[in-house]
């Protein structure tokens, strides 16, 4: 999930939630899989719950946009929804539980273990969890109101443990042998590491290793939307950048306008200060060292080329490139910034597109734009098509893989 790597120095382990277990850790790994439940066992059901109702009281998450996000994936509806999606799956025999899941969580976007470890945990599956030791303070709100939901629900939580420690090979190496799935989230350098620890022979691993992404917008469509379409678009925009600071996998880096440059450039001259607009409403006073970092970069691509026309607002910078293969930073800015090209058609956008893309946000395109998409850019690697807005919304569809067939195994019955 992120495009920077983990950094970790080497603290201790260190418990989080809940204490140390009686035993300790080798006593843990050694029983966990007695402690798995059925998929979707209404306990566990009841406690995700619990947590959303926790998260969405919490006098500081509850005005913070991830916090929001995390807490209303976890309501009961939402829940419900996902034991629906799973259960109309049909399998030659019975579900069950992988039996012990490994998450090692990334480091700069702190809601990602909960979505995680929710989803194995509604599979039915232990789990151990390992956090990022560079500790933020809304991970520590997460954290507090996780172990109070901990706290009050003993029996669907027993089997579930948070801890953090630093680049420890032997640790993570006893984790990694215990485990009958590793799920890995973090950048290339991590992903890489991780695999240094074998697996049992039994186990499976699903890594999710640096990625980027982008947005498509129709210029003909913007110039032919309402005012309050073209807001409604600009806060949608700003409700994928605004969060973790535009670094999750899935928040845009580029924008590529379909149509004639002249369109994007009308486009743009619209588009960026209802975006500037949008971000201040979410974020509040500017960042002065965010706003530094922007100028840096766009100055930058000014100094190497590939940057036509810059603007720059308190919590915004437009980098408008001078050709679509140029668009992309190699290192993303984030924080506000976007690097915009015009492309003629969403055919063009294909050949733009390799491995490494994941979400691709869009506004505007015909179905049949859509299509082309799926097909082309699905095939260089894409792995999400979706609108303006929705680049965060997490589902066990990701990257590509069907994370409910890595959570569960299935019992054939014949």
């Amino acid at each position: 999930m992120l495009n920077a790597a983990d950094n970790d120095e080497s603290p201790p382990l260190t418990w989080l939630v809940p204490d140390a277990p009686p035993g300790g850790l080798g006593e843990f790994l050694g029983s966990a899989r007695t402690l798995a439940a059925a998929p979707f066992d209404p306990a566990r059901m009841a406690a995700l719950d619990a947590l959303s109702r926790a998260l969405l009281a919490h006098p500081r998450l509850r005005r913070d946009p991830a916090g929001v996000a995390l807490g209303f994936w976890l309501r009961k509806a939402h829940l419900a929804s996902l034991e629906q999606d799973y259960r109309a799956r049909a399998v030659p025999g019975r579900r069950v539980a992988a039996g012990l899941v490994f998450h090692v969580a990334p480091a700069n976007v702190d809601t990602m273990f909960l979505y995680s470890w929710a989803l194995a945990f509604l599979a039915g599956n232990a789990n151990v969890v390992r956090l990022t030791t560079r500790r933020s303070a809304l991970m520590d709100d997460l954290l507090g109101c996780l172990g109070a939901v901990v706290r009050e629900h003993p029996e669907p939580s027993r089997g579930n443990l948070f801890l953090t420690y630093g680049h420890d090979d032997a640790l993570t190496a006893q984790l990694s042998s215990a485990c009958d799935c590793r799920m890995v989230w973090g950048g290339d350098d991590t992903v890489n590491r991780l695999r240094a620890s074998p697996l049992s022979p039994h186990a499976t691993e699903r890594s999710f290793a640096s990625k980027r992404s982008l947005s498509v917008i129709s210029s003909s469509a913007y110039l032919r939307a309402t005012e309050s379409e073209r807001g409604q678009l600009a806060d949608r925009m700003a409700s994928d950048l605004a969060p973790f600071g535009q670094m999750a996998c899935s928040s845009p880096q580029a924008v590529y306008w379909l149509g004639e440059p002249d369109l994007m450039q009308r486009g743009l001259s619209d588009f960026g200060p209802r975006l500037q607009a949008a971000m201040a409403g979410r974020l509040g006073a500017p960042d002065l060292g965010w706003a530094v970092r922007r100028l840096n970069h766009g100055f930058a691509a000014a100094a190497d080329g590939s940057a036509g026309s810059l603007s720059h607002h308190p919590h915004t910078t437009q980098v408008a490139a001078v050709d679509a293969a140029q668009a992309e930073p190699k290192d993303p800015c984030g924080v506000g910034l976007l690097r915009h090209a015009p492309v003629a058609s969403a055919a063009a956008v294909v050949p733009l597109l390799g491995r490494s893309h994941q979400t691709l946000t869009y506004f505007g395109l015909t179905e049949a734009e859509r299509d082309l998409l799926a097909v082309g850019a699905g095939a260089a690697g894409l792995d999400r098509i979706v609108p303006i807005g929705r680049a965060l919304d997490f589902g066990p569809y990701w990257d590509g893989f069907d994370l409910w067939c890595d959570l569960t195994r299935i019992v054939v019955v014949a």
